[in-house]
């Protein structure tokens, strides 16, 4: 029965990541929170916070739009139809400008995208006949929505804030009251051609949108988080007849913090500042394709006078998968039962302390995590004490430290396989990060080993002085990779932390110039958060220079993942996760998620048979991808031979995965045949086999 159970399980995993390609992209636009539609005939096109989906009246069908399929670039800013040129218009926050027909047909306009001009902040869209008018901060343009062409660009020197037109003449309105126009037959290009006038008020020309479209005798509103709905009035009275329509997706495309517990992923949408940033406390959980996320009306309607913002961490009971805990900028503790609110923990009823005796708006509970006994640890920022612990029987313990008392900003905690743990005090006074350990006394500092290192010493005796400390991740061999504003250091063995001649490392890679020099590994590069995969290997996210990946070791650069020569959404990277099983890796930005298929899983403790599984297979003549072998141990031997026993490829395994391509030693396609897998674990004492049918 267990052998029949898992082949079940390994069938119903293989079609699940049978349809992934190692190197494939995707992205994940947030399609919940309609802010504006238009129509063009039957077709009900929605803008959901800077993401496109449309909803066919007639045949009630949904289609999304994203930077992979169909559209050119992301995060639009203004919208806008034609029922003359067929087209709808898009411009994006960057001004790249897509036009848009019924049939999926995109003509891309990147002109004004990549002319170098002041002030092209994009304020507003008006679309008369066939031609569109953005206004920006210089002036405006004019685009033939027809044609797909610019037609003329009007740098006049005024802030246009909207425009009308009113029987073939132009009205410009400002920040101001201030409405210009011009004469007849005046050069429009000519910024003293245009006259102040009293003619239009400002408040005609700003209030030209409509508040619906009507398609298929319906009224269609963009109604926020509740959607795009359709809408019947009969004898005065509106009654809802369509709707919501919103496309599964994540309800923002806010993506702070992301961590897996077993195939779930948790997503916190917020952001750790000082600043005035404030986004919703968005929650979220992808599981099994489908997004869901915690709940947001209870805290609102129960909890008014709260400041429900920026949600910086969510956490996962271990022994209860319907119980979390998440962290708002400055509001508590919220605990979650079945995705609703059932408590918020502050002064009121635990030992959370005020900032400062502020209010229940400055009671900053941040990075909620679990340890191996089930002790939920929180820091609780600015106050005398920065550690509390909620233990399995409901009481709270408090654990004080001299060194980061009052400390503003601690951002996350790092439990290690040695038992020290560390925190990563941000920014301002107390930067750093803090290594802890308990010695199994949790109530009882006084046995205790703790250490703030402040400023950065490598091994060569360099000395760093930091203003931002960022994140740390433990790999496979229990080192610590740690990322700050000015580079990547690493914790060879934790326990010697608190060594007073302890160093931290910074990775050298040899020049193999002649020199005999060697330069440190993204020294200086910004590095913002580190995940490991399954083959240790480091995927290394950056402010501003993209994605990395680096061998176990840091010698090698392996890939170096950039916005403009690839899907990534962005080259500033907030977050990062790895799926145990696909080695999907997922990739927070700061516009929103996106994804990459790694060539590398988590490795299995023993070579099984039953757990060996090889995709496609077989592998059809018009396959030319890579062919994935699953399921192996640690730096699995693999060999692939022909059913006449001749190799043709061999290799080790990337943690739990192998990728053959197809061909021979000599790079040459491999003829229709039967190929035999044998797999040998590192220390060559287990060997597994299976098969590849390969038709060609």
């Amino acid at each position: 029965m267990k052998r029949i159970a898992s082949i079940l399980l390994a069938l119903i995993w293989l079609s699940s990541v049978s349809a992934q390609t190692i190197g494939q992209w995707n992205v994940y636009p947030s399609y919940m929170n309609a802010t504006k539609c238009v129509s063009l005939g039957k077709i009900v096109y929605t803008l959901t916070e800077g993401n496109l989906f449309s909803y066919d009246t007639e045949d009630e069908s949904v289609m999304t739009f994203n930077c992979m399929d169909h559209l050119n670039d992301v995060h639009i800013s203004l919208i806008g139809a034609s029922s003359e040129a067929k087209r709808i218009i898009l411009v994006y926050d960057n001004c790249n400008i897509d036009l848009l027909d019924n049939e999926g047909n995109v003509c891309n306009i990147s002109a004004l995208k990549d002319k170098s001009l002041s002030n092209k902040t994009l304020n507003a869209l008006t679309v008369d006949g066939s031609m569109a008018y953005i206004c920006t901060g210089f002036g405006f343009l004019t685009v033939d929505m027809k044609e797909g062409v610019i037609r003329d660009t009007y740098q006049i020197g005024i802030d246009v804030q909207s425009l009308l037109m009113k029987d073939g003449q132009p009205y410009l309105a400002t920040k101001d009251t201030t409405v210009y126009t011009i004469k007849e037959n005046e050069n429009w290009h000519l910024a003293g051609s245009w006259q102040k006038t009293s003619d239009v008020k400002k408040k005609d020309i700003t209030n030209q949108e409509p508040e619906y479209v009507r398609v298929g005798g319906l009224d269609w509103h963009a109604e926020g988080l509740k959607g795009l709905v359709g809408y019947k009035e009969t004898d005065d009275k509106r009654e809802q007849a369509k709707g919501p329509i919103q496309p599964n997706s994540p309800v923002r495309d806010l993506f702070y913090r992301m961590n897996y517990v077993g195939d779930r992923l948790l997503v916190a949408g917020g952001i750790n500042t000082p600043f005035a940033i404030y986004h919703p406390a968005t929650a979220m959980i992808y599981e099994n394709g489908e997004w869901s996320y915690l709940d947001e009306e209870t805290p609102a309607n129960e909890y008014p006078k709260l400041k429900h913002w920026n949600t910086t961490h969510l956490t996962q009971d271990p022994n209860d998968p319907e119980h979390h805990f998440a962290s708002p900028y400055r509001t508590g503790l919220y605990e979650y039962k079945n995705r609703k609110l059932v408590k918020i923990w502050n002064s009121d009823n635990s030992p959370l302390m005020q900032i400062g005796n502020l209010g229940l708006n400055y009671i900053s509970a941040n990075a909620p995590t679990y340890d191996e006994e089930g002790n939920l640890w929180v820091l609780n920022n600015q106050t005398d004490t920065i550690i509390r612990v909620l233990q399995p029987n409901g009481k709270w313990q408090s654990i004080y430290y001299e060194e980061i008392a009052g400390t503003p900003t601690p951002d996350d905690y790092i439990f290690t396989s040695s038992g020290v743990k560390f925190i990563v005090n941000r920014r301002v006074a107390g930067r750093g990060f803090f290594g802890f350990y308990t010695n199994g006394t949790l109530g009882n500092t006084r046995d205790d080993y703790h250490v703030l290192r402040t400023t950065i010493v490598n091994q060569d005796g360099t000395s760093y002085d930091l203003s931002e400390f960022y994140c740390m991740a433990e790999d496979l061999d229990g080192r610590i990779w740690c990322g700050t504003i000015g580079g990547l250091f690493v914790i060879n063995d934790p326990r010697q932390y608190f060594e007073d001649d302890f160093r931290f490392e910074q990775v050298k890679i040899a020049r193999n110039d002649g020199s005999g020099l060697a330069d440190y590994l993204l020294n200086g590069v910004s590095i913002t958060c580190i995940a490991v995969d399954g083959a240790n290997r480091k995927w290394i996210g950056t402010q501003g220079n993209g994605l990395y990946l680096v061998s176990p070791d840091g010698q090698e650069m392996l890939q170096h993942f950039q916005s403009e020569d690839t899907p990534l959404l962005s080259n500033n990277i907030q977050c990062l996760a790895i799926h145990p099983v696909t080695g999907m890796v997922m990739i927070g930005t700061d516009v929103g998620l996106c994804s990459y298929v790694s060539d590398a899983t988590e490795a299995e403790e023993e070579l099984i048979a039953d757990n060996i599984i090889a995709y496609p297979n077989p592998v059809k003549p018009d396959y030319t991808g890579p062919i994935t072998i699953k399921g192996l141990t640690l730096d699995s031997e693999v060999k692939i031979c022909s059913s006449t026993g001749q190799l043709v490829w061999s290799g080790t395994s990337n943690g739990g995965s192998f990728t053959w391509n197809g061909c021979n030693k000599q790079g040459k396609r491999v003829s229709s045949g039967v190929y035999h897998v044998i797999a040998n674990n590192a220390e060559g004492k287990k060997a597994v086999i299976t098969r590849i049918i390969m038709i060609r």
